[in-house]
C-alpha cells in the first residue's frame, strides 16, 4: 500500500522541486517510485482575477511505497530541498488521518477550488463541498471584502491554518 511523506523545501520552490524530482520518480531505474504532490487553492481578488496560491507553502507531498534514509540522495536533487519531515534521520510517513486528509485533497485534483461554506471568527464551519466536504475548522480571520477565511485543520500532529477563498460558507450551530 502507498503511503505519504511530507518533504519541506524552500518557499517559492516548490513547482521547481516538482520538475526537478518528478522525472526521475518516474525513470523505472530509479530506487524509489512515486508521485509529487504540490498542494494549490483558487484564490481570487476584488477585482475578480483569480490565481493559484501554495495550500500548504513549502510542503511537497510523496506518495510511494517504503521510503528510508537511503533514498535520501534522490529526493535532495530537488531545487530547495530541505528535509522530510520530521527529520532525515527518522523518515515517518504520515498519520492516518493526515493521509485521510491529503487523499481527500487529491481526490478532486492539486487545486483547491473556491469553497462553500458560512462562519464569523471564532465559529466553527463546515465546508459543503470539494475536498474538505464535511470537515470542520475553527474560523481564525475573515475578510469578507476579498471572500477570504483563514481556518484551522491538524496536520502531522500540529494545527496547520488553511486560507481559502469562498462563495457562501455557513456555520456549525453549537447546539447550545
Amino acid at each position: 500500500m502507498k503511503k505519504f511523506y511530507c518533504l519541506w523545501v524552500s518557499t517559492g520552490s516548490e513547482e521547481d522541486y516538482v520538475k526537478d524530482v518528478q522525472p526521475l520518480l518516474n525513470d523505472p531505474e530509479s530506487p524509489i517510485q512515486g508521485k509529487l504532490y504540490n498542494l494549490g487553492k483558487q484564490m481570487c481578488l476584488k477585482n475578480g482575477k483569480e490565481y493559484t496560491a501554495p495550500l500548504f507553502p513549502s510542503y511537497i507531498f510523496l506518495e510511494t511505497d517504503e521510503l528510508n534514509t537511503k533514498d535520501l540522495r534522490l529526493l535532495q536533487k530537488g531545487r530547495g530541498f530541505i528535509k522530510i519531515l520530521p527529520n532525515n534521520k527518522e523518515i515517518q510517513s504520515l498519520s492516518p488521518d493526515d493521509t485521510e486528509l491529503i487523499l481527500s485533497i487529491i481526490k478532486f485534483g492539486t487545486v483547491i477550488p473556491i469553497v462553500h461554506a458560512t462562519f464569523d471568527v471564532n465559529d466553527k464551519i463546515v465546508i459543503l463541498d470539494g475536498p474538505f466536504k464535511g470537515k470542520e475548522g475553527l474560523v481564525t480571520a475573515v475578510n469578507r471584502r476579498n471572500k477570504r477565511i483563514n481556518f484551522e485543520v491538524k496536520l502531522m500532529n500540529g494545527i496547520a491554518v488553511i486560507g481559502l477563498t469562498y462563495e457562501v460558507m455557513d456555520r456549525v450551530d453549537s447546539g447550545v
